[in-house]
């Protein structure tokens, strides 16, 4: 089934942003990389680096088979589906930002503070966001798929609507026809009936005559 213009442009859009989003955090982590200088904090580093590429890794897969979807779902209702991509794409956004700035201050605290108490207490947080980061995704799935349940079940009621309408009207239309029939056999019965006494008045007065 081939995707819709506007949903095509969605998905692209979505690809593009992530993408410029991935290599501004990568220049980041490789410059702040260059600047550490204990073996200790480049190995932290390269651990955070791996955990934030898989959550975006499970972003982009989540997004992705939210909006195809939601695509396949709503190409009767057009409207729908885009302001859905826009939810969507406006939640993406504001969570990739927010994991940027997690970055940026685990990056400068352990820069700063190097000990086995501070690594723990990052660990937990990433381990906090992680947490907070899947009931916001589980939390956005649920609000996808409810409205498109809703919508159809709208779109349900229309088509049950429209077809008691359709069903009324023929029937309607059939009544007027028996109608009109009974009406014109009434009036040929009733002409027919005129015409055999009119007859009937004839042969009475020829022999009169």
């Amino acid at each position: 089934m081939r995707l819709p213009n506007n949903a095509q442009r969605s998905i692209i859009i979505i690809i593009i942003i992530i993408i410029i989003i991935i290599i501004i955090i990568i220049i980041i982590i490789i410059t702040t990389i260059i600047t550490i200088t204990t073996t200790t904090t480049t190995i932290i580093i390269i651990i955070i680096i791996i955990i934030i590429t898989i959550i975006i890794i499970i972003i982009i897969i989540t997004i992705t088979i939210t909006i195809t979807i939601i695509t396949i779902i709503t190409i009767i209702n057009i409207i729908t589906i885009i302001t859905i991509t826009i939810i969507t794409i406006t939640t993406t956004i504001i969570i990739i930002i927010i994991i940027i700035i997690i970055i940026i201050i685990i990056i400068i605290i352990i820069t700063v503070i190097i000990t086995t108490i501070i690594i723990i207490i990052i660990i937990i947080i990433i381990i906090i966001i992680i947490i907070i980061i899947t009931i916001i995704i589980i939390i956005i799935i649920i609000i996808t798929i409810t409205i498109i349940t809703i919508i159809t079940i709208i779109n349900i009621i229309t088509i049950i609507t429209v077809t008691i309408i359709i069903i009324i009207i023929i029937i309607i239309i059939i009544i007027i026809i028996i109608i009109i029939i009974n009406s014109i056999q009434f009036i040929f019965k009733s002409t027919f009936s005129e015409f055999t006494s009119a007859l009937q008045s004839v042969h009475r007065d020829i022999p009169d005559l």
